[in-house]
């Protein structure tokens, strides 16, 4: 995460406003980001299953 209290006033306002859309977004559409999470997890763990195969071969 950025350390907004290095950067000018306008950086500083941009970075908020953007934070609190995606806030506001994320509480809108909880089951759309509990669907993303879900499929993004479910890959997760394929990729190291694969990869734990590769491995012990």
């Amino acid at each position: 995460m950025i350390d907004v209290s290095k950067l000018t006033a306008e950086e500083r306002t941009a970075i908020e406003a953007r934070r609190a859309y995606k806030r506001a977004w994320r509480a809108a559409n909880k089951d759309r980001v509990k669907e993303y999470e879900q499929r993004f997890y479910t890959k997760r763990a394929a990729e190291l299953t694969a990869d734990r195969k590769n491995t012990a071969q």
